[in-house]
């Protein structure tokens, strides 16, 4: 009898003892990046190599309108990732992320180059042919004095636009 108490104490010492508080921090997050999955499109979820189970149920959550249905149907989906290894799709999700910052950064870039370039700042004009060798410099210049006619009579930025795509695709190589 003695013996079988040393050995539940042995047992339990060697078990990893997790609180419950820390239980409830790991269930939070998990929620967290199951919502933030959820606000993905349904074609990109189908990219994380979920579970058909899960998959199905991230389908149906798309699907739902109601607020409160929804929640329930993500408290479910929650309780589902608590099983499935977490690591894959929080990398994932990363990397998504990553991606698209990037390409708001890029986004970002040419737009403050192309308002420069309206501005008829020099160093601009000497950086895109620098950056860019294969740059139609005559059509760059001409879709510049295009912008700055069409805001100095006030119409619409058909030229604004079309230089933006230009520096783009210079930029795509």
């Amino acid at each position: 009898m003695v013996t079988d108490h040393i050995h539940e104490l042995e047992v339990e010492e060697s078990e990893e003892y997790i609180s419950r508080s820390e239980k409830k921090r790991r269930s939070t997050a998990i929620q967290k990046i199951g919502e933030e999955l959820a606000s993905f499109p349904i074609s990109a979820i189908r990219s994380f190599n979920l579970p058909p189970a899960l998959l199905q149920e991230y389908e149906e959550l798309h699907k739902i309108t109601k607020h409160e249905a929804k929640r329930r149907k993500m408290q479910y989906i929650g309780k589902m990732l608590r099983e499935v290894d977490i690591e894959p799709i929080r990398a994932r999700i990363e990397e998504v992320q990553e991606g698209k910052a990037a390409v708001a950064a890029d986004f970002h870039h040419l737009e403050r180059l192309r308002e420069r370039l309206i501005q008829g700042d020099k160093e601009a004009m000497d950086a895109v042919l620098e950056l860019y060798p294969d740059v139609d410099i005559q059509k760059l210049r001409q879709l510049v004095r295009n912008t700055k006619k069409e805001m100095e009579k006030q119409k619409p930025l058909k030229s604004s636009k079309l230089l933006f795509r230009y520096l783009r695709e210079l930029e795509q190589g």
